[in-house]
């Protein structure tokens, strides 16, 4: 499975309520007939708080989109499908310059299904690579050794590793220098303590230690999910 990813900022002089109503119940509705579609998700931001000591990376959105496909042929397949027309519709509430990340996911914690259905508290952060450090590196680090050092954090009760795989900008793929984000790391929390309780862990801090070996800059944001009912579905 994979998510392509839209890093939305909302329309100059239009605020939050606008952007979140046009995009949820406009938008979102011709988006949802891509063909080949298996899931689409919204997420909204509701707070930017930085929230690490690394840098802070190019990533600065009021919103991303999230369409899941089965493989990365049948994600080209359903954007063509839709004839430009999802496109076209973007500057009636965001700014029309929308990055695209393309990503793998990968479940580290999987979420309780006790908690299925459950409102959650979601924290992603978008991440870059350290200076020097290659895209092999930072795959083999995130995924080897440091998706084990997240399971020792208290707190947490659900985590995603995403690998961008491909960037897309003005519908061409770019290079990791023109986009610059190399992994995206979905986190869930079940209150605002449980989250609190993660940064200010010792586990938190020694995990920090050996993330500083392989990311550079990082942007985080607390948002809300809101799935998109599928034509199909």
């Amino acid at each position: 499975m994979i998510s392509r990813c839209g890093l939305m900022q909302k329309k100059e002089g239009m605020d939050m309520e606008e952007f979140k109503d046009y995009w949820l119940n406009v938008h979102g509705l011709i988006a949802s007939t891509m063909a080949n579609l298996r899931q689409y998700d919204q997420h909204v931001v509701v707070e930017n708080e930085h929230r690490s000591a690394c840098a802070q990376g190019p990533v600065m959105i009021d919103g991303y989109s999230e369409l899941q496909f089965d493989s990365y042929g049948d994600m080209v397949e359903g954007v063509a499908s839709l004839h430009g027309e999802g496109a076209n519709d973007v500057p009636m509430f965001a700014n029309p310059h929308c990055p695209i990340l393309v990503l793998t996911k990968r479940t580290v914690m999987k979420i309780p299904a006790y908690l299925q259905g459950k409102k959650l508290i979601q924290c992603v952060s978008f991440l870059g690579r350290a200076d020097g450090v290659s895209s092999e590196r930072f795959a083999k680090e995130w995924w080897n050794i440091h998706d084990h050092l997240v399971h020792t954090i208290p707190g947490c009760v659900g985590c995603n590793q995403n690998l961008v795989i491909d960037r897309i900008d003005g519908g061409v793929s770019v290079s990791y220098d023109e986009l610059p984000v190399e992994g995206m790391v979905e986190l869930w929390f079940e209150t605002p303590e449980a989250l609190d309780e993660f940064y200010a862990s010792p586990e938190f801090a020694r995990a920090s230690v050996h993330r500083a070996e392989f990311v550079g800059a990082i942007n985080t944001y607390l948002t809300e999910t809101y799935p998109v009912a599928l034509p199909s579905a």
